[in-house]
């Protein structure tokens, strides 16, 4: 009868294997399990459906020191690699519950198949709970023999067995020959043997001398490590710290009695060393530096490691990569070295070292790893990075972004030149311009240092990041920094490759622009009045979104969206990234909803990615492109066009910043057009430090789709007729927002408040969470047209004052296409936000002190100003994607027209 049904499920599997698939399969029903009677028996639970094995007594946990309480005959239809499943149940969940403080209610089992080590591997756990994949299991002939040590409290019901099925990798990296080819001396790992001498002579500089006595101190003192081969252990990252540091003590040193150490300590640990099917908390990291600490080791210590050791840590190496998130060959399903988890350190740091130290024995790795680097990942990001900030925001983005220069820094220094494009050296600048006075960040993307409010000296930082680009770029104020955010103490040995004490660190920003444009791909602009790192500074910064494209994972619906800090958030986000995926999450915290931006809402809009809630946001995204020819030929990806972006004739200190965006390709069908105007005004004074004009011009497609103007703030906002009042206070400092509504007028539109635990009340759905941060009970104010039109004009006017200072006065007039303002020493000419003006202008300057004149928004070419006055003109000639003018006035009338007037002065004065 056994032999009999080993022969049906054998046949199963070629049937399975032979057609790709990946059904389940039992191999053994129950009846036939070789139970152990005096330890287990087979019972029908009582909390649990079914049957299941379970303990007769009470065991001491930990490795088995008892006869197995399972046998059971495995039958494959040839040796190879394969995944055990199980199923499991609690026999008394709330026994599980009293014993596991860690909350995880895990239940671990012993398992042998064959000869192999015992191994442990989680059979229940609140996150999978009794269904559990054990892991991949190599079968070393047709036929094997498994043996089972169960927990207590738990029931065994299943062991099932699948073929495994490992990623495909695509023809061309199949047939792939690699362009660029690791060096042929060693060492090849972040040194060659032209740059190990410098790196060798910066040991003894004061600078880094601090780094080299503690790497000498570890690498000297003999460490016990508490080994035995027929047990296996988890990860240790201080063993593995120490590994590392005793292997570069050798490199820089040549000691071939810590380059043993550092060996011997690597093949035992690589040994036994298992993750079993261990996944909470991203456990791919901790298994990627396990081979990257490996690495280190084959590479740096080459001379003292003899063949079969090396075999030995290559089949280590083997093991190991297998089980990696993106899987070997790294083309798992979804995963991709462009975003996701992929795009982190398991291609760009663990997969490239282990295939550049391995080469000479094993040239395949680096075929497969060389090619998602050379022919995925380097043309993505030239295209990318044409604009110098990340997709994947502020804390995703210094994350992920810091393995990709891991793979930058060891081709360059092995190959002595960059096979990345030199834009990527620009990438540090972004998150100079989002830092805040107060240490924190302007929002964007998915945020995990959530602990902003934690402690008003919280200053956000990303270190090894800072050092990778620093150092690649030579930019001393990225140094700078680096030690602003308290180096790199715990990793000296990247450090010392990297850290050159010849580049002073330059801590004065002052001698950056104000105003930041980031160009076509990710489109936006951030301007600040100053750079004031006091963390009391009445600095304004502001940022404006819009065009490019979208990339998906930590990117946020959010192009078109505002935020405004003076004195803390004034206008923001009000999303937390608590946890990927959840309801909260994909219906708020990455939508539109959380974000100071249009919303239309079309009632009928399909819901896509797992969405509930229809939030009249932006395109909601999970889908990523993976080459620039799909970013550009995918209109999915496309956001919306750049249509100006300018600045005042101090490009250091420019008075005023200007940004216009087309958005309409951010949104569905449901929107015919929207245009987007945003002018930052920097005035200069104490009192009142900045103005933003706002210009929103949205038509939608059916009368019946709500527009709403959103903006979102973290203290509640009072309500006036003019618009609203905000407020923020950071160490005893206040700012006070006046946000004027000119458009809709107060008679012509309606102000909704959601606020508190209602904050993410979306259209009839709410989603709480229990955060002590402000964003959770932050206010949404939602304004809307009281009458119903397929177009929706909206305009206001930003503000910024210290504490209670009153606004300043506002002359404002309304034309056919455009604004007319007065306010403080300027007079602003403002386009309508979806027109380019074409038609001549008239505008009055007072005559009681010296002004600006602003004009945004014009029709690129010849234009020609006159003072009527003076009987005096000039022509000017406004250039494409800039559309702007300004110059300054003591008074007097002034007429613009769309023409090169003969015998006119040619450009302008600065004083007209």
């Amino acid at each position: 009868m056994l032999r009999r049904y080993l022969g049906l499920v054998y046949l199963f599997f070629l049937i399975s294997v032979s057609q790709g698939q990946t059904t389940e399969v039992s191999i053994v029903p129950r009846e036939q399990w070789k139970v152990n009677k005096k330890t287990a028996v087979l019972e029908k639970g009582k909390e649990y459906s079914g049957v299941g094995l379970v303990l007769k007594h009470s065991v001491e946990e930990g490795y088995p020191k008892r006869v197995s309480d399972v046998e059971i005959v495995l039958q494959v239809p040839k040796k190879g690699r394969y995944v055990l499943e199980t199923v499991a149940a609690p026999r008394v969940l709330e026994q599980l519950k009293k014993e596991d403080a860690t909350g995880r209610l895990t239940r671990v089992a012993y398992f042998q198949l064959g000869a192999q080590r015992i191994t442990k591997r989680i059979v229940y756990d609140n996150a999978k709970g009794g269904k559990q994949e054990l892991g991949k299991f190599e079968f070393s002939g047709p036929s094997e023999r498994l043996k089972v040590w169960l927990p207590n409290n738990l029931a065994l019901q299943e062991v099932r067995l699948v073929p495994y099925v490992a990623p495909v990798a695509p023809e061309a990296a199949e047939v792939y020959k690699p362009k660029v080819l690791p060096s042929l001396a060693r060492p090849r790992l972040w040194v060659n043997k032209e740059t190990l001498p410098i790196v060798r002579g910066r040991l003894l500089s004061v600078e880094n001398k601090e780094a080299w006595d503690q790497v000498k101190v570890v690498a000297l003192t003999p460490y016990s490590f508490a080994f035995s081969a027929d047990q296996e252990m988890f990860y240790d990252e201080k063993l593995e710290q120490v590994i590392e540091q005793k292997a570069f003590y050798y490199l820089m040193t040549q000691d071939e009695k810590v380059g043993r150490e550092a060996v011997d300590l690597m093949v035992k640990y690589m040994s036994v060393l298992e993750f079993g099917n261990v996944s909470y908390g991203d456990i791919t990291r901790e298994l990627g530096r396990a081979i990257y600490t490996g690495a280190l080791v084959y590479d740096w210590c080459y001379g003292l490691i003899d063949d079969a050791t090396k075999t030995a840590m290559r089949g280590d190496f083997t093991r190991l990569v297998h089980d990696m998130e993106i899987g070997w060959p790294p083309f798992y399903g979804l995963e991709s070295i462009i975003n996701g988890h992929g795009n982190e350190a398991q291609i760009c740091r663990d997969m490239l070292s282990w295939s550049l130290a391995v080469y000479d024995e094993d040239p395949e790795p680096y075929k497969y790893v060389s090619y998602t680097i050379l022919e995925q990942l380097v043309p993505m990001r030239k295209f990318e990075y044409q604009s110098p900030r990340h997709n994947q925001g502020v804390d995703y983005g210094g994350y992920r972004f810091g393995w990709e220069m891991h793979a930058v820094w060891l081709y360059y220094r092995m190959l002595g030149y960059s096979v990345f494009d030199d834009n990527i050296k620009n990438m540090s600048d972004y998150w100079l311009y989002m830092r805040t006075p107060d240490g924190k960040m302007l929002r964007d993307g998915d945020m995990f240092n959530v602990k902003y409010s934690g402690s008003d000296e919280f200053y956000w930082k990303n270190p090894q990041t800072m050092l990778l680009c620093y150092a690649f770029s030579g930019n001393r104020l990225i140094k700078g920094e680096f030690k602003k955010q308290g180096g790199l103490p715990n990793n000296p040995v990247l450090y010392l490759l990297l850290n050159d004490p010849e580049l002073k660190a330059d801590y004065d920003l002052n001698q950056l622009p104000l105003t930041k444009d980031f160009g076509p791909i990710l489109g936006g602009m951030v301007a600040r009045t100053g750079w004031s790192e006091d963390r009391e500074s009445g600095d304004v910064i502001a940022e404006i979104k819009g065009g490019g494209y979208h990339f998906g994972n930590h990117q946020h619906a959010d192009a078109g969206a505002l935020q405004i800090y003076h004195h803390g958030i004034q206008v923001g986000d009000l999303g937390l990234y608590l946890s990927y995926g959840s309801p909260y999450d994909f219906n708020f915290n990455k939508r539109s909803a959380s974000h100071s931006m249009m919303l239309l809402r079309d009632p009928a809009e399909p819901l896509l990615f797992r969405t509930k809630t229809n939030d009249g946001g932006t395109r909601f995204s999970q889908r990523f492109p993976k080459t620039p020819e799909e970013v550009l030929s995918d209109a999915w990806f496309h956001t919306g066009e750049i249509r100006a972006t300018a600045v005042g004739k101090d490009k250091l200190k420019p008075s005023y910043s200007f940004f216009n965006a087309d958005l309409t390709a951010a949104y569905t069908a449901k929107v015919r057009s929207y245009v987007k105007s945003f002018l930052f005004v920097n005035l200069e004074r104490k009192d009142v430090p900045a103005l933003i004009i706002l210009s929103d011009e949205l038509t939608s497609n059916n009368a019946d789709f709500e527009p709403f103007w959103q903006i979102n703030t973290l203290e509640k906002p009072t309500v006036v007729p003019a618009g609203f009042q905000l407020t923020s206070e950071f160490k005893g400092k206040k700012g006070t927002t006046y946000v004027d509504m000119l458009k809709p007028k107060a008679g012509d539109r309606e102000a909704l408040l959601w606020s508190g635990d209602s904050s993410a009340f979306v259209f009839g759905d709410l989603y709480q969470v229990k955060s002590p941060w402000p964003e959770a009970k932050g206010t949404r104010i939602m304004v809307r047209p009281t009458k119903k039109e397929t177009t929706a004009s909206y305009l206001s006017i930003f503000q910024m004052a210290e504490g209670e200072t009153p606004k300043l006065p506002v002359v404002f007039e309304e034309k056919e296409n455009y604004y007319l303002f007065k306010v403080a020493d300027k007079v602003i000419v403002m386009a309508k936000a979806h027109v380019f003006l074409r038609e001549s202008v008239q505008l009055e300057v007072p005559t009681d002190q010296t002004y600006e004149v602003i004009i945004v928004g014009l029709q690129e070419g010849f234009w020609n100003v006159r003072n009527t006055a003076k009987n005096s003109n000039f022509n000017l000639n406004v250039l494409k994607s800039n559309h702007t003018t300004s110059w300054k006035s003591s008074g007097g009338t002034f007429l613009l027209t769309p023409e090169r007037v003969y015998g006119a002065q040619e450009g302008k004065s600065e004083t007209f």
